[in-house]
């Protein structure tokens, strides 16, 4: 032991090296240092023993900082010295001095000696003949005297000491991530030493720096950065569990409604509200953006029939995308301004909401009783919205899970798929034929109840077909609706709700011709 706490003692250096993570790092606490994400190996002895105490040695060393208890332990350890009476935890690194550590460390774990420099060499010719002795030295280092970049920080340190030091504790979850693109995107194939800085994510002996786990491998490293890799090589207490949570490639986590509609590239500037193109345009226009609102402009007057007109032919468009589950729309039109504003809304929830602020609010006045009523269908339709998206999502994601669905199938094959699963998890529910008050008119309880009619079931499916980038729409009649979908190049007519049999899925209505359509149900 005294004979390894003398090698201990040689390692003291004159360099001020220390513990950061940068300036990313120092704005934000949480930064690596979480109490969550260590313990990885908390029973587990230090590699080296503690030679030194630290007494405050570094005045500016904050003992509020993030780093500093990797600076005490730095020092402790005998591994860091002070750059005059400071830590200078910002300043740059050497190459030449991340090889002297990277040599020290070894040296000290093999308990073997480094002579000083002779005095026709440089003061790091010793420690770089060390590592090269011991073929620990990489490639690519070709200026000692440059500050070193995180890349090379990565490719030295990953040679300090043997692979039995370490638990590749990170692996499966690294592997995940990095192959996912998710984490660690900004180091690619031709990132200098990037096997090695791999291994450092999955060592614990870093985290990155952002929420995506960015290395940053071009920017130069820090003695606060060194400090903290370095001290978590010697301890592995110190090390991280990194919990990233990682989506599966096939995961639709995060999409949202508004990300299933595609935004017009313009919209007309003659908005002509007879023209199903402009309409078109606008709906998507405000699917897109996640809203249910938008105002036209016109000339003249509107009267109240053609304020009704207006509002037939929206929500007749708006319908066709009733995977966003709005069938109602109200208009309000100013003819000072020359111009109506639409908003759409579901019809469950236009009357369910009636009938509360009815009872709730029987004394308010008409105006306040209308406002009240809106705000309340907004805010249940938003609520059925976002529990719709989730399930869709899991279903979605469950299916691929489970390998029910996988990237060798075909649109068509996908879609089927799709076509049995809500033919055999839902019922049609006739008492809300006529019912347009009924939560069966929305892909919401196609999806959570399990019950639903025609323009439930469409809704659902249209749902899932985007999802998987599919593109369709809906097409109504005056008494029914199904969908029009594109597979694999060819347009198709596809009728969950006529397909489920009751017990039996009926493949009679998927992907039907136009005409064969047509005889099932003129439009």
């Amino acid at each position: 032991m005294r004979r390894l706490k003398r090698h201990i003692l040689l390692l003291l250096l004159p360099l001020a090296l220390l513990l950061s993570v940068g300036a990313q790092a120092a704005a934000d606490p949480a930064y690596d240092t979480s109490a969550a994400a260590y313990a990885v190996h908390a029973e587990e002895a230090p590699l080296l023993p503690r030679a030194l105490v630290y007494e405050g040695q570094f005045a500016d060393v904050d003992p509020s900082s993030w780093y500093y208890a990797y600076a005490v332990s730095g020092y402790e350890y005998g591994l860091f010295n002070g750059r005059g009476d400071g830590f200078a935890p910002d300043a740059d690194i050497t190459v030449a001095e991340l090889l002297t550590l990277s040599a020290r460390l070894r040296a000290v774990y093999e308990e073997s000696d480094i002579p000083a420099a002779a005095e026709d060499e440089a003061w790091y010719a010793p420690y770089v003949g060390y590592l090269d002795a011991r073929e620990l030295l990489p490639s690519g280092l070709d200026d000692p005297d440059a500050p070193a970049t995180r890349a090379q920080l990565a490719g030295i340190f990953a040679l300090s000491l043997p692979e039995d030091c370490y638990h590749d504790s990170n692996a499966r979850l690294v592997t995940d991530a990095y192959a996912s693109g998710q984490y660690i995107a900004d180091v690619g194939e031709y990132t200098p030493y990037q096997p090695q800085i791999l291994w450092m994510y999955r060592q614990g002996l870093l985290a990155g720096m952002d929420d995506s786990g960015s290395y940053w491998p071009d920017r130069t490293t820090t003695r606060a950065e060194v400090a903290a890799v370095v001290t978590r090589i010697v301890d592995p207490s110190a090390r991280l569990a990194l919990d990233w949570e990682v989506v599966a490639p096939y995961s639709a986590a995060g999409r949202t409604l508004a990300s299933l509609t595609e935004a017009p590239d313009e919209v007309p500037e003659a908005l002509n509200y007879y023209d199903d193109d402009v309409v078109d345009a606008l709906v998507r226009q405000m699917l897109a953006a996640g809203e249910n609102e938008l105002t036209v402009n016109y000339r003249g007057s509107y009267t109240q029939s053609d304020v009704a007109s207006l509002a037939r032919r929206f929500v007749n468009r708006v319908k066709t995308y009733c995977e966003q589950m709005y069938n109602s729309v109200s208009v309000t039109a100013n003819n000072r301004k020359g111009s109506a504003t639409l908003i759409f809304s579901s019809t469950a929830c236009d009357d369910t909401a009636e009938r509360l602020v009815k009872e709730q609010y029987p004394a308010l006045s008409t105006p306040d009783k209308s406002e009240k009523i809106r705000a309340l269908s907004a805010e249940m339709l938003a609520q059925y919205r976002e529990e719709t998206m989730a399930k869709a999502i899991e279903i979605h994601d469950m299916l691929w899970e489970t390998g029910q669905l996988s990237p060798e199938m075909s649109q068509t094959e996908i879609a089927r798929v799709y076509y049995t699963w809500l033919c055999d998890n839902c019922e049609y529910d006739n008492s809300a034929v006529t019912d347009d008050s009924s939560l069966s008119h929305l892909a919401h309880s196609a999806l959570l109840d399990g019950t639903a009619v025609c323009d439930g079931y469409t809704g659902a499916y249209n749902l899932f077909l985007k999802l998987e980038g599919i593109g369709c729409s809906a097409l109504p009649n005056d008494t029914h609706i199904w969908t029009v979908a594109t597979l694999d190049g060819t347009e198709c007519h596809i009728d969950v709700t006529w397909g489920d049999q009751a017990g039996r899925v009926d493949m009679r209505y998927f992907a039907m011709t136009e005409e064969e359509s047509y005889r099932a149900h003129p439009w």
